[in-house]
């Protein structure tokens, strides 16, 4: 048993709320307005019990799902963050409490958030899952129980371990706690999230340890988390603004730096496991005279210095060239001819006049 939340007053049927929420309301655009609204409503009425006994995730949300009528939709790869996976168990008790509260105690335990979605209880990664960005383990999630079943100002500080990252530019450790004695919030570990993000910080647990870095350290740390990647013939831009989003970074672009490099038509092909996301910039900048500065907000592109954007005109030559990576990867640059030393664009000029030669005497049946 990972997490179990108990506490006290009456029933509701929220089967039957839902049931005639649905029928009552049909399909139109509206009436999804209003099924998300009934589910609303319905997730925070009191039910008298709910109990749930040792079940795998999955497994429990579809018996709470039977007991109360909410529909529930784990996001694609959550159980993977688990302990256990799709193994990983969890038991819950609600008596005499709305449902959402209960929930939220509950997955706020795992690293988890909910979020209303048309007619189901969408879950998935909360904040502090994205931070740790792999499988937590047994003693991370005893620590997320622990924050998630009451206030900061009831827990026993002494048993608590914490490690600050900060530069010399950040606020003093203590800031925080002097934050945390202000926050009102339904637990210590939304507490915590709400005063790390007024001083310009984040946490996460690491084993049985809250580590308090900035956000660019948590930037940087994102940016050295291994992805396994699979990019065929994807344009460069698609590509960048994609790992951006698999690692939660946001990806700027000054004006014109993708226009200068021509990223829609260079396509890259990595099909490679366990590949660091600086790495691919670093790779990227170096083939196409981009740069990019790592900030607190995200990453930021530039274009090569004192160049304008381009534009091709009809009469200009586009040459694909292939830069083999390690593994059997690539990554595909389109060139113009004016970009390419004169030795190299005569060298290209001589072989693509005798190709062109050679193809026109075979269409005219010449040797």
């Amino acid at each position: 048993m990972l997490y179990a939340v108990s506490a006290t007053h009456r029933i509701a049927t929220l089967a039957g709320w839902l049931t005639l929420a649905v029928v009552v309301v049909g399909t139109s655009s509206a009436s999804a307005d209003q099924v998300r609204d009934l589910l609303e409503e319905a997730l925070d009425q009191s039910v008298s019990q709910v109990r749930i006994e040792d079940r795998p995730l999955r497994e429990a949300l579809a018996e709470l799902e039977e007991a109360t009528g909410v529909r529930f939709e784990l996001d694609e790869g959550t159980l993977e963050l688990m302990p256990y996976g799709a193994r990983t168990r969890v038991a819950l008790v609600i008596e005499d409490l709305p449902l959402r509260q209960g929930l939220e105690q509950l997955f706020d335990g795992l690293g988890l958030a909910m979020e209303v979605v048309d007619d189901r209880v969408r879950v998935r990664p909360a904040a502090v899952l994205e931070r740790i960005g792999r499988r937590m383990t047994i003693k991370e999630v005893a620590l997320l129980g622990v924050l998630a079943k009451d206030h900061w100002a009831n827990l026993d500080h002494a048993a608590i371990t914490r490690r600050f990252e900060l530069d010399a530019k950040a606020e003093p450790p203590e800031a925080l706690d002097e934050l945390l004695t202000q926050v009102r919030a339904p637990n210590a570990l939304r507490e915590l999230e709400a005063a790390t993000q007024a001083l310009g910080w984040v946490w996460l647990p690491d084993g049985d340890t809250i580590v308090i870095r900035t956000l660019l350290a948590d930037v940087e740390q994102r940016l050295d988390r291994p992805l396994d990647m699979s990019y065929q013939r994807t344009a460069l831009d698609d590509l960048l603004v994609d790992l951006g989003r698999r690692i939660g970074v946001t990806m700027f672009f000054e004006p014109g730096s993708l226009q200068r490099v021509a990223a829609r038509d260079s396509t890259v092909d990595i099909i490679q496991r366990g590949v660091r996301v600086r790495q691919i910039l670093e790779l990227v900048c170096g083939r196409t005279g981009l740069e990019y500065q790592v900030g607190p907000d995200g990453v930021h592109f530039s274009g090569p210095a004192g160049e304008s954007p381009r534009s091709v005109g009809k009469s200009s030559r586009l040459y694909r060239v292939t830069f083999p990576l390690d593994d059997g990867a690539a990554i595909d640059v389109i060139l113009r001819d004016d970009e390419l030393p004169a030795s190299v664009r005569d060298f290209v000029e001589t072989k693509l006049e005798g190709w062109l030669n050679e193809m026109s005497n075979r269409a005219e049946g010449r040797p």
